[in-house]
């Protein structure tokens, strides 16, 4: 893509600039008149963005709420990465890539597979401040001891996973987070299943108050009469919910969830001078590997991708992290609840979390380095060394 000094609406306003301009194009390019006029726009569309492109989120803000088809316009959260991390970025999407179909504060949603991508303004989230520290609470040490995943073996499948002790659990949910809280957290981050429902109604209490965002990890619930995984965040008073859409295999069973509509939610903040600051994506656990909801993130580019997993195979989730951070700057945030056995086989992580900077673009806390139920203090963006 030819790249060029952006133009202002004053030159724009001119029409003899763009009739010299597009002259100009199609005399170099006769035998493609397409580029040339695919160059203009793009010169038109960097110079709406230079005047107005400030103006784009408080639009979409105003619905709250979009469900994005591919190729409808959205607007793209613009992180003050530097201001956090420094000059020293380990990425830069924009240099590499070169994309056409975005400008500074404006992209096109993609074909993505199936998933659908939206987008949320509407509400107050909390954007952590520079120095906020990440927790990971893990409730559970040996889930397949402490949870009944009450299997259907006419329907092969599994739902309605719960803890054996719901008291006990919501209780130990509730200390573990309030443990964070006092520790400071901006972010708190419980695994898939982790949190039922008397445990997520302790967390809400717990949290009252608090200017932290919590990912209560997930539970099985019926949600208008049709079984879901669904992940809730907690943050300024409200409850915000994702759904999982790929379904998870236990041996010969599979978890009896619905898997549509298949959606990447994006939930964005405005600072006080309406620029869309900060964004949050919450996906459950195999929703993080799949194609679809690759290339959604790839074009939102949220500021933070946070996972919560249930899985003894970690590896690919580190994979998978490393190079969403490499293609949209983003933090990402994995955290998994496994039992202490599956260390023989790989020695699964239950963090993993890549930033866009080199003296920390991965962090893993394995299985065998924790006993839970614990919560683990980790820094969101840490200092250069």
């Amino acid at each position: 893509m030819l790249r060029a000094g952006v133009a202002t609406l004053d030159q724009l306003a001119a029409r003899t600039s763009l009739e010299v301009l597009w002259e100009r194009l199609h005399r170099g390019l006769p035998e493609r008149p397409d580029i040339a006029a695919v160059l203009v726009a793009r010169v038109v569309a960097d110079a709406l963005d230079e005047a107005v492109g400030h103006r784009y989120a408080d639009c979409y803000r105003r619905r709250g709420r979009w469900r994005l088809a591919p190729g409808d316009p959205f607007p793209v959260a613009e992180p003050a990465l530097r201001d956090v991390f420094g000059r020293h970025l380990t990425t830069h999407p924009d240099v590499r890539d070169l994309p056409i179909d975005r400008s500074a504060r404006l992209a096109l949603a993609p074909v993505a597979d199936g998933v659908e991508l939206v987008l949320e303004l509407g509400g107050g989230l909390p954007v952590p401040g520079d120095g906020a520290t990440v927790a990971v609470c893990l409730p559970h040490g040996e889930p397949a001891r402490e949870l009944d995943f009450e299997p259907d073996a006419e329907r092969r499948s599994f739902f309605g996973v719960r803890p054996r002790d719901p008291d006990g659990a919501a209780a130990t949910v509730r200390r573990l987070a309030e443990e964070a809280l006092a520790a400071g957290a901006g972010l708190i981050v419980f695994p898939e299943l982790a949190v039922a429902d008397a445990g997520l109604d302790a967390l809400a209490r717990a949290a009252v108050g608090s200017a932290a965002v919590v990912v209560a990890g997930s539970r099985h619930a019926t949600i208008d009469g049709a079984p879901r995984n669904v992940a809730t965040v907690l943050a300024g008073g409200a409850r915000l919910t994702s759904y999982k859409f790929n379904p998870f295999v236990l041996g010969d069973m599979i978890e009896g969830i619905t898997s549509a509509p298949a959606q990447v939610v994006v939930r964005g903040s405005l600072d006080g001078a309406g620029r869309y600051a900060w964004s949050i994506a919450v996906l459950v656990c195999k929703d993080f590997l799949s194609l679809g909801a690759h290339q959604a993130l790839t074009a939102a580019r949220p500021s933070v991708i946070v996972v919560p997993a249930q899985t003894e195979r970690t590896a690919v989730f580190e994979a998978d992290a490393i190079g969403l951070t490499g293609s949209t700057q983003a933090t990402c945030v994995v955290v998994n609840q496994v039992d202490a056995r599956a260390t023989a086989a790989e020695d699964p992580a239950v963090v993993i979390v890549t930033r866009p900077v080199p003296w920390a673009l991965c962090e893993v806390v394995r299985r065998s380095e924790v006993t839970p139920p614990v919560c683990i203090l980790l820094s969101l963006r840490p200092a250069p060394p």
